[in-house]
């Protein structure tokens, strides 16, 4: 039997005929950590302070479209501030990230909150409670309502180097589907195939 040639490994194996896993673009990325993410930075305008940014932490939920729902009680600043002035921000950052914090993915989105429809409060609730089932010891209460970002930009950065805005993530706020196509293209709603991308953890999330 002939020997390997001497100083040499055994040679490669069968060439694999499986395509390579592709890599989670930049939106699929911020869409995932949207949707695992639980807490969030919620940036307002002041009202006291005017051009002032405000700060708040606040817990939110997803709706169908990638929308973030809050439930804030109107004695609470960021509440003020919105009813006055709907544009901010909510930042969401990597929920399990280690070491240096300015490694770790995090995507702001940028948009309009308003109070939820009247229409649509039921299916609200529904959601955010999922998420905090704690709320339903005060979701009812006169004070509190739900309020809802519509989307009009998205900011992603993965970690040293690695960013996007926008029509750059292929994101567009109008859009219909996840990437500005179709949802059910190449993201069917509730689906969870075992390939790589990272969207598919959870729902079908868009942002229009």
């Amino acid at each position: 039997m002939a020997s390997a040639p001497a100083g040499k490994h055994a040679g490669p194996g069968a060439t694999s005929n499986k395509p390579a896993v592709a890599e989670p673009t930049y939106a699929e990325r911020a869409r995932t950590l949207a949707y695992l993410g639980r807490i969030g930075s919620l940036s307002t305008l002041s009202r006291k302070q005017p051009g002032f940014p405000f700060g708040s932490v606040m817990p939110y939920g997803l709706d169908g479209h990638g929308r973030p729902i809050f439930l804030v009680s109107t004695m609470a600043m960021h509440t003020q501030n919105v009813q006055a002035d709907p544009r901010s921000s909510l930042l969401v950052t990597q929920p399990d990230a280690t070491g240096d914090p300015l490694g770790a993915s995090r995507v702001t989105l940028l948009g309009n909150a308003l109070p939820v429809p009247e229409t649509e409060v039921a299916e609200a609730r529904k959601l955010y409670l999922a998420r905090y089932a704690n709320s339903k010891y005060w979701v009812d209460f006169e004070d509190f309502s739900f309020y809802r970002m519509d989307v009009v930009d998205v900011y992603y950065v993965g970690g040293f180097g690695v960013n996007g805005l926008g029509s750059g993530l292929g994101i567009c706020p109008r859009a219909t589907g996840p990437s500005g196509g179709s949802c059910s293209r190449d993201h069917p709603a509730h689906e969870y195939p075992s390939r790589g991308c990272a969207h598919r953890v959870g729902p079908c999330v868009r942002w229009r």
